[in-house]
């Protein structure tokens, strides 16, 4: 590279430092707003206000994964916790995204939405609420009605991976 190009680099990169500098832009992830006595979380079992059948399992799992994978929070049970994660499903629904010549379903989008509350075990309180955190993924269609059982599955874990990572980054972030 010649000088020119290279302070041409040096420029460009210097305005792109100021601008994420003066926007609040932040990497996420690595915060961490909780009570600095918050180290352990218990994730009891969700609720399932639904009607799909174990849909609990799936998203509480995911979440469970992500605490473990994230690292600021070791999970316990509920008796060895200083915080604990309380959720209930309120709603699940498959929306149909398009449709072929017939009018017949040829891809859904599954949503998911849960009510959370954190809970302070030492101090007694909310430390954080969310009413309504909801979450999607797609699937298409096909003429198996065991492949498209399959898609939706996937499409399920798929919403409940991207909840919980949601999830784990508004508990730490204070959202």
């Amino acid at each position: 590279m010649n000088k020119k190009s290279d302070k041409i680099l040096i420029i460009f990169s210097a305005i792109f430092l100021l601008t994420i500098s003066s926007c609040g832009y932040r990497f996420s992830g690595r915060t961490n707003e909780l009570p600095s006595h918050i180290k352990a979380v218990a994730v009891p079992i969700f609720v399932n206000a639904t009607q799909e059948p174990l849909i609990e399992s799936v998203i509480t799992n995911k979440v469970i994964q992500e605490f473990i994978g994230d690292g600021r929070l070791k999970v316990v049970d509920i008796g060895r916790a200083d915080a604990v994660l309380k959720a209930r499903i309120i709603a699940f629904s498959l929306a149909p995204l398009s449709f072929d010549k017939g009018d017949n379903v040829l891809e859904y989008r599954v949503v998911i939405q849960c009510e959370l509350v954190l809970e302070d075990v030492r101090e007694n309180k909310i430390i954080w609420k969310e009413p309504a955190l909801t979450q999607s993924a797609d699937y298409k269609v096909s003429g198996d009605i065991s492949a498209t059982r399959t898609a939706k599955d996937r499409a399920i874990e798929e919403a409940s991976k991207r909840f919980a990572s949601d999830l784990v980054a508004r508990v730490f972030e204070g959202f």
